[in-house]
């Protein structure tokens, strides 16, 4: 199974088309969508190619393969406007493992410490992690719009028990994880 896992959108309708074109190439069984959509929030700038309703647009194009999460910068219309489920969280079986969706922006220190899956999934920080740590796999696909602390824009690729996050620009994996 060849799930995409992706986040930070923002409404930029390049970024986009990239992942459109990424998903007519790898043509993954699913598409795990983790948070913040069409709006681009008021610490990112306005990009010139921000468009929320082109982003939607080609986004709604793979609705029966995304599973979303409710993002920070996500609202009650975008769920109007998204022809796939928005969820504060969700709890997948994947290759089967445990993985806990969530977008990020209500994790502690304290939460990390109780997670109980074997995948924690979440984006919001816009800097990719992929890490073992206690037995509990942690994952951020980083951003594709606007990413951070000099990262490229990033996703995941996860195909049965092997992770890989990779630049977006190119599709290069820069980090790799087996969870056997």
């Amino acid at each position: 199974m060849r799930i995409i896992i992706a986040s930070d959108i923002h409404g930029r309708l390049l970024v986009a088309k990239k992942l459109a074109h990424l998903f007519s190439i790898y043509r993954p069984d699913s598409i795990l969508l983790l948070g913040d959509y069409l709006y681009n929030g008021p610490r990112n700038g306005v990009p010139s190619d921000y468009d929320p309703m082109g982003t939607c647009e080609i986004l709604n194009r793979f609705a029966s393969k995304i599973i979303g999460i409710r993002g920070n910068c996500d609202s009650r219309i975008d769920e109007t406007l998204l022809k796939f489920d928005l969820k504060d969280s969700r709890v997948l079986q994947i290759n089967g493992l445990r993985c806990d969706l969530v977008h990020g922006d209500l994790l502690t220190s304290d939460l990390l410490e109780v997670q109980r899956g074997d995948i924690l999934m979440f984006g919001h920080t816009h800097v990719p992690m992929l890490q073992k740590r206690d037995g509990v796999v942690y994952l951020n696909p980083g951003s594709v719009s606007f990413p951070k602390e000099e990262k490229p824009a990033s996703y995941a690729v996860m195909e049965g028990r092997h992770l890989e996050l990779r630049r977006l620009e190119d599709y290069f994996p820069f980090a790799s994880l087996d969870l056997y």
